[in-house]
């Protein structure tokens, strides 16, 4: 064996053994104290006030104006999140309503609402534009049925 060949071998070695080792997580550091107010995430907060029986073409196009300038709101930092806030009350909505008469169809809303969730929490507004052609696509397709 040569050199560079016995080289390669104690690395590989070295790497699997490495991979092997205990892994332990501190609690105290990645779980957030249930009692501290400031630890709540910060798009979880969204009070509740649209209706649920609101006809689901009003929810989708409301959903689609939100979204239409959230890539911008995320550049400029102006209220991103609490647009996205209204963004998942109406999409809790609307997908019940879905859901009860397409569940097959949910999937593709939610990959929209998920890039815009996306964009917001980590703050990238082409996420967030993705997530608004994929809507404008998937509701258009939804409503010529």
């Amino acid at each position: 064996m040569t050199g560079r060949a016995a080289g390669a071998v104690a690395l590989a070695v070295v790497l699997t053994l490495g991979a092997c080792g205990t892994t332990y997580v501190d609690t105290e550091v990645t779980v957030p104290d249930s009692t501290d107010a400031t630890s709540n995430d910060a798009l979880g907060d969204a009070t509740n006030d649209v209706d649920p029986d609101a006809p689901l073409a009003e929810l989708l196009a409301e959903i689609e104006v939100l979204m239409s300038d959230l890539d911008e709101r995320i550049v400029d930092e102006r209220g991103q999140v609490e647009t996205f806030q209204r963004i998942d009350e109406l999409w809790t909505a609307a997908e019940r309503q879905i859901r009860a008469a397409d569940p097959d169809d949910v999937f593709n809303f939610e990959q929209a609402i998920d890039l815009a969730r996306s964009g917001v929490e980590r703050r990238r507004p082409a996420d967030a534009s993705k997530g608004y052609k994929i809507l404008v696509g998937v509701v258009d397709a939804y409503q010529a049925r």
